[in-house]
């Protein structure tokens, strides 16, 4: 049993140095997933809904409610 293990923890150490080679030897930036900061995810027009939200607030134009026409349906409210 403790040889299954053994080995278990040496393959998931080389696994865990075999995907990081791109990283820590060749010294290259680790890739990108966010997708607001993707390249190909802006390409394609695609961006994070953050970033959507804060366009849509932008192209917001409140509406002003004058006070004298708010009169209340009590129709609604006792039914």
């Amino acid at each position: 049993m403790l040889h299954l293990i053994v080995i278990a923890s040496v393959i998931v150490a080389l696994c865990l140095v075999l995907l990081g080679v791109n990283i820590f030897i060749f010294r290259r930036d680790f890739p990108q997933t966010e997708v607001g900061k993707n390249r190909n995810m802006i390409r394609l027009g695609i961006r994070c809904p953050h970033c959507e939200e804060r366009i849509q607030y932008r192209k917001f134009k409140p509406v002003k409610i004058k006070q004298g026409n708010l009169v209340p349906d009590w129709k609604q409210i006792y039914h």
